[in-house]
């Protein structure tokens, strides 16, 4: 063998010596160091988690707090009781009547066992309020009688109550301003003469007794009766031209009245002509 091919022997056998005996320092050691910063990096990431979803995770909701109802006693049960059948008498208008079932019967009962109670005092004011509305109402009528009477009611009910004395003052000053007021003069309106087979009737027919009422209508009774005419009834209250038909035609046996209703003031009952 020649001396150029040992020496390139030998070189080759050196080289591949050598790398077999490197250490990968450099390698192991960035691979150490990297792994802190990757452990780092997931513990930064648990610690942000919001921290309510954090609290709440496998906590159960407590359920709300119910209090126990207060237990009431047997006289303030009783007390209750009176209050609801006042208010049930209120709403019937049971004000001061019947004796032993009426509004302010039940609050002054309701007031007696405990002073001071309030639903029982808003139900003594109420039934003034609607005994001192009443007295108005029939003050606006002209009846001053019935007036005085409702306002007798709510002073018994409680005669401390200012309203009365309110109402009773409205009521006087509407009696003076209505006495010094000139009275109109009303006219009657001048009635046409009924033609034939026309009948008038008075206005005030159904303020009359009933004997009054069949006297006026009896000449119409008996016309239909002996003509068997169908009638027509002229008269503004609807309800008081049917019970007009109805009186005629009850009064006629025969055959049932033929009869047609105008919505007039004319006050008259009127036979058609065949």
């Amino acid at each position: 063998m020649s001396k150029n091919r040992v020496s390139l022997l030998f070189f080759v056998l050196f080289l591949t010596g050598c790398q077999g005996n490197v250490v990968p320092s450099k390698s192991v050691s960035l691979e150490r160091e990297a792994e802190p910063v990757i452990e780092t990096e997931r513990v930064t990431l648990e610690a942000t988690q919001p921290m309510d979803e954090q609290d709440t995770l496998g906590v159960e909701e407590e359920a709300p707090i119910v209090k126990p109802e207060k237990q009431l006693t047997a006289a303030e049960r009783l007390t209750l009781s009176l209050i609801e059948q006042g208010e049930a008498a209120l709403s019937a208008e049971r004000l001061l009547t019947p004796e032993d079932d009426n509004a302010n019967l039940y609050f002054q009962a309701a007031l007696g066992r405990d002073p001071g109670n309030f639903k029982a005092t808003l139900g003594i004011a109420a039934i003034v309020d609607v005994y001192t509305q009443w007295a108005w109402e029939a003050a606006l009528s002209h009846d001053y009688n019935k007036s005085d009477r409702y306002l007798e009611s709510a002073h018994s009910v409680n005669p401390e109550d200012p309203m009365i004395v309110e109402m009773s003052s409205r009521v006087n000053d509407l009696m003076n301003k209505r006495a010094h007021t000139p009275k109109a003069v009303y006219k009657q309106p001048e009635r046409k003469e009924p033609k034939e087979g026309q009948y008038l009737l008075p206005e005030s027919l159904f303020s009359l007794s009933e004997d009054e009422i069949i006297a006026e209508i009896q000449p119409i009774i008996d016309e239909v009766r002996k003509t068997e005419q169908a009638i027509e009834i002229y008269w503004p209250d609807d309800k008081e031209a049917r019970l007009i038909y109805q009186i005629i035609n009850s009064r006629v046996t025969a055959f049932r009245v033929r009869a047609m209703t105008y919505h007039r003031a004319d006050y008259m009952v009127e036979l058609q002509q065949d």
